[in-house]
């Protein structure tokens, strides 16, 4: 299919939605709007009559099964979308997620929450309260694990220790590659490596069990138009390790310019409170067992952002986010350090100047 026919697919594709949505309203203008790492695409459509002014399009990946996760995932393909699942679900528990208007096989049609993400919002006067309600919306889907729905999808997915090595397989074949142009390795051709990056391993599976968004980032936050942090991207949550999605927040790409050690500690204890003020995991006054776990997630994610952007510029042909890794290999640094574990450390810098201090 040439890029002519293919525009004209997507601008039949968002008409037809718009109309079936709101068919006492006009279609204005279309605006593609600037993609991510997914292979969902964005626009956003203004309407004129009985509609909102402004309505986002999700332009869902065609030739996939419907709902196929684009991360490494345990769950076949469900025959729902999981976005849509997901949607469902986190409005009835009065997470603030977008609004849902229409849901069609190529195209789904959403609230506008504005272009003002939560890292940019972190200039502002009030950034540390900005954080902190977005860890108070983490705690609150975090805490829905105490009540599974199994008509929910994410409750059909574990994050767990299988899930945790595939993760880590990336991490050895396409992290530690010769180069940022690969070719990736064979994931058993460093069994020192994947034995110390195993017990790592073993230490997130052993986290308490939460619902997690597993991409909870200060990209995938908003700040709405009346300044209530909204979340987004959470199709591919699923039940998994208690820390992980807030060392996502507090050191995804290049959060070190917003989040500094003051604000991180402040959201580790703030989380820990508010999930436990919700019926979720109880650290109770455990600071050291909190703190082992906070920065034994912050290493494991790291390590598999890492593995996931050389395995996007390898072998999807994206190198956009290589720049990110020395950022990402100086968070994997610190946590290691906090939590004293020389070992991988060491194994880690004897492989890639990126660890080396």
């Amino acid at each position: 299919m040439t890029a002519s026919s293919l525009a004209q697919r997507d601008s039949d594709a968002l008409a037809s939605a718009a109309r079936e949505a709101f068919p006492h309203a006009r279609l204005d203008a279309v605006e593609m709007l600037a993609g991510d790492a997914s292979a969902r695409r964005y626009a956003r459509l203004r309407m004129h009559g009985d509609a909102p002014d402004v309505v986002i399009a999700m332009l869902l990946p065609r030739d996939t099964p419907p709902g196929a996760s684009e991360e490494i995932s345990a769950l076949d393909a469900p025959t729902e979308l999981p976005f849509v699942s997901l949607q469902r679900f986190l409005a009835r528990h009065e997470v603030p997620v977008p609004a849902l208007y229409f849901i069609g096989e190529e195209v789904l049609l959403l609230e506008d929450l504005g272009d003002v993400a939560l890292a940019e919002a972190a200039a502002r006067p009030e950034r540390d309260a900005l954080f902190a309600e977005g860890v108070d919306v983490l705690a609150r889907i975090a805490s829905l694990a105490r009540d599974p729905d199994p008509s929910c999808v994410a409750f059909r997915q574990r994050y767990d220790r299988a899930l945790i090595a595939r993760e880590l397989e990336v991490v050895c074949s396409h992290g530690f590659a010769a180069s940022d142009d690969g070719p990736a390795r064979p994931a058993d051709a460093d069994p020192e490596l994947a034995a110390a990056l195993a017990k790592l391993g073993d230490r997130i599976a052993a986290q308490p069990v939460v619902l997690m968004h597993r991409d909870f980032h200060a990209w995938n936050l908003h700040v709405d138009m009346r300044g209530r942090v909204r979340v987004i991207d959470f199709q591919d949550a699923s039940l998994g390790p208690a820390l992980y999605d807030l060392a996502s927040l507090c050191t995804d790409r290049d959060s070190d310019r917003f989040v500094d050690p003051t604000l991180e500690e402040m959201l580790v204890r703030r989380f820990a409170d508010e999930l436990a003020r919700h019926g979720g995991p109880a650290y109770g006054r455990d600071a050291g067992r909190l703190h082992a776990d906070y920065f034994d997630a912050v290493a494991y994610r790291t390590l598999r952002v890492i593995g996931r952007f050389r395995f996007l510029a390898i072998e999807k042909g994206k190198p956009g986010y290589l720049r990110f890794l020395p950022r990402m290999a100086r968070q994997t640094r610190r946590a290691l350090e906090a939590n004293a574990d020389h070992a991988l450390l060491r194994t880690l810098a004897a492989r890639s100047a990126l660890f080396a201090a």
